[in-house]
């Protein structure tokens, strides 16, 4: 148990969300048997939280299938676009292979609580993040088809999403959730003999008050939905969280919310984000080395920025030289010729360890025979030309997720392995269909 600070109103727990926003402004206190839109969702677990909301697993009465409901902080409810952005993006007519990888917005309303006025959008449940798929497997990796594939996806739904003008502004691990296999057909009784039953923890005021009407008696934790990464061969990836995403041509100074690992250098050097789309394109690279392998591809102790900065030069060399000359904490890492600082506090110095040398050291196999990757066939080589051209310095080299998609990596390795999984599934698919005629033609003849 974590321990209250002198100035906590409640005292806190792990892997519940923030105990500190039941307050006027934030999180709406919910409970399990709670019905929200006019009676139509009823809660029967909770999928997962975040800064700005709760998100709940429902069952409409109306439609007899179970959805999630994002229910925002009342904060965030008066300014979101998140709404806005998902019916844009699902009213699209554009025929685009990616718009599969983006939720679509079933429904969505608003509602009055303790906490204040709260939005609150429905979608098709989905599972754990990739984030937290890599966190439960044994080796932090997805099969490399399954990593090829979901490759693909991202960039085909990133594609899809600039296609429309739309800049995400917010892609990690934590965003990528993956679709989970139908389960509408379970009762609520059977799902908890599957997921397990709504545990939770009571929320304790530090004064020892009441927390109620703004929490409520009990946080509930989320269900355990665990899809280990090494399991899964044919994942398919869900693009989540459009809070902090806008249309580009509507917003002149745009402002990111990416974390600090995976933000793209203009950020950390203060230039206003002009080409918003090529700032997702850097992000999407960073988290592609991710995907593909076992590790970040920039490793810093303590997520410091000047850390993150001298990573960057690290893996790709030295920066534009306005940014080179105005990183003010420069000399702390870097000589001005480029070399490392010879610091006498130091073990050693530290070795530059290029984008070639990480794409070995991604856990993959560190020599030719021993690599999972297609390395005679040159695949190696077009996944570092992929990420190289993706994490250009310069916001206007990095390409357009159209070009990367026609890059040799995605022609000849990711998008096959993305099709192959496609047959894989419609064949399943096939033989489900006729394992049902074939106990539709038994039943009518024992009739």
């Amino acid at each position: 148990m974590a321990h209250a600070s002198r100035e906590d109103l409640y005292h806190p727990e792990v892997d519940i969300e923030d105990l500190e926003n039941y307050v006027p402004g934030g999180y709406h206190p919910t409970l399990i048997g709670d019905t929200f839109g006019s009676g139509r969702y009823t809660v029967v677990h909770k999928l997962g939280f975040g800064g700005y909301s709760t998100i709940w697993l429902a069952r409409d009465q109306q439609r007899q299938r179970y959805v999630s409901l994002k229910i925002l902080t009342a904060r965030a409810s008066s300014d979101s676009r998140e709404g806005q952005i998902l019916t844009y993006l699902m009213k699209s007519d554009l025929t685009h292979a990616g718009k599969q990888f983006i939720p679509p917005l079933l429904d969505q309303f608003s509602f009055h609580g303790p906490n204040g006025h709260h939005r609150c959008l429905v979608g098709e449940p989905a599972g754990c993040s990739i984030s937290k798929s890599k966190e439960d497997s044994t080796n932090f990796m997805f099969p490399p088809d399954a990593a090829r594939s979901i490759a693909a996806q991202l960039l085909l739904g990133l594609s899809y999403l600039h296609a429309n003008g739309v800049c995400h502004g917010d892609l990690h691990l934590r965003n990528f959730l993956l679709r989970i296999p139908d389960f509408d057909g379970l009762s609520t009784a059977e799902l908890y003999q599957r997921f397990g039953e709504p545990s939770e923890v009571p929320i304790r005021r530090v004064d020892g008050k009441l927390g109620e009407p703004h929490a409520p008696p009990h946080a509930i934790y989320p269900m355990a939905m665990s899809m280990p990464a090494n399991e899964l061969d044919n994942p398919e990836i869900i693009i989540s969280d459009y809070g902090t995403s806008f249309v580009v041509s509507q917003t002149p100074s745009p402002t990111l919310h990416t974390p600090a690992l995976y933000s793209p250098p203009e950020e950390f050097f203060n230039e206003p984000i002009t080409r918003p789309t090529a700032a997702d394109i850097w992000t999407l690279g960073v988290n592609l080395y991710e995907v593909l392998g076992e590790r970040p591809l920039f490793e810093t102790f303590a997520w410091d920025r000047d850390d993150i900065v001298a990573e960057m030069i690290n893996t790709l060399g030295q920066p534009p030289v306005r940014w080179w000359n105005c990183w003010a904490n420069r000399s702390e890492f870097f000589e001005a010729d480029g070399s490392w600082v010879t610091d006498f506090r130091r073990i050693s110095t530290p070795v530059f360890r290029r984008l070639r040398q990480r794409l070995w050291d991604m856990g993959r196999g560190e020599t030719e025979q021993t690599c999972q990757w297609d390395v005679a066939g040159g695949e190696l080589r077009a996944l570092e030309n992929l990420l190289r051209a993706m994490l250009a310095f310069e916001p206007a080299e990095r390409p357009t997720a159209d070009q990367l998609l026609r890059s040799e990596y995605m022609v000849k390795w990711a998008l096959p392995a993305w099709e192959r999984q496609r047959q894989r599934q419609r064949q399943r698919q096939r033989q489900r269909q006729r394992q049902r005629q074939r106990q539709r033609q038994r039943q009518n003849s024992a009739h």
